[in-house]
């Protein structure tokens, strides 16, 4: 149970942190001259949440 917790709140933080850094490399994407590290970042995020989740999966199978 513990362990699960564990892996619920890394996938919160990610998960919510991911959703922000989308919004903001597409907020970007408007702008006058729009730069590359949104869009990075928001990429980076993404692959860490999909990481932890199969790392979840496979902890608690």
């Amino acid at each position: 149970m513990r362990r699960a917790m564990l892996w619920d709140t890394a996938l919160g933080f990610l998960g919510f942190f991911s959703v922000l850094a989308v919004i903001q490399a597409i907020i970007n994407l408007f702008q006058d001259s729009p730069a590359i590290w949104p869009g990075l970042v928001a990429g980076v995020l993404c692959l860490l949440t999909y990481l932890t989740w199969r790392a979840k999966r496979k902890d608690l199978s």
